[in-house]
């Protein structure tokens, strides 16, 4: 057998396909159980967390930026609400009572629409920073060539630029 078709074999092999698909599933079965016994909680964080998961459903670069940041924010959002279920009324009843509060809407999907901003307001912002700070060096760059020429002449120069002056 070929070094090919054995490498073919052993990516094929059903104990490698188990192990990798199966993965998954386990975490499903073992969640599960966790997720119906902590019902209300389930139910708070499940639509709580829907921009998460529209997040990370739209979101098309592999490392998840983007459902990473809306989630982290949104999680935040979420958080008082869910200590709130968990000290008074940890009931369905009492995840549903916070979802008829409007108020709690607004901060949940507000705080993801906050990571939304930051996802997308951030990364421009520090590259105009970054711009600006490039052109400030490219700046005193030039005015130590000034001075450099100034002082030794401007034979130490090799170049022709019409970009740099003569200073004769």
């Amino acid at each position: 057998m070929s070094a090919t078709a054995k490498s073919r074999a052993s990516r094929s092999s059903p104990a490698k396909a188990a192990s990798g698909g199966g993965s998954g599933w386990l975490l499903v079965i073992l969640l599960a159980p966790a997720a119906l016994f902590l019902l209300p909680t389930t139910i708070l964080f499940g639509i709580g967390l829907i921009p998460t998961l529209v997040a990370f459903l739209t979101d098309r670069n592999a490392d998840k930026t983007a459902s990473i940041t809306v989630g982290a924010i949104n999680f935040c959002g979420i958080a008082p609400f869910a200590f709130d279920l968990w000290q008074n009324h940890n009931s369905v009843v009492g995840a549903l009572h916070i979802f008829a509060d409007p108020l709690a809407w607004l901060i949940m999907y507000g705080a993801a629409a906050i990571g939304w901003g930051i996802f997308y307001g951030i990364p421009p912002a520090i590259a105009n920073f970054e711009v600006m700070r490039a052109e400030r060096q490219i700046g005193a760059l030039l005015e130590t060539r000034v001075e450099l020429i100034r002082e030794w002449g401007h034979e130490i120069t090799q170049d022709d630029d019409a970009e740099f002056p003569r200073l004769d």
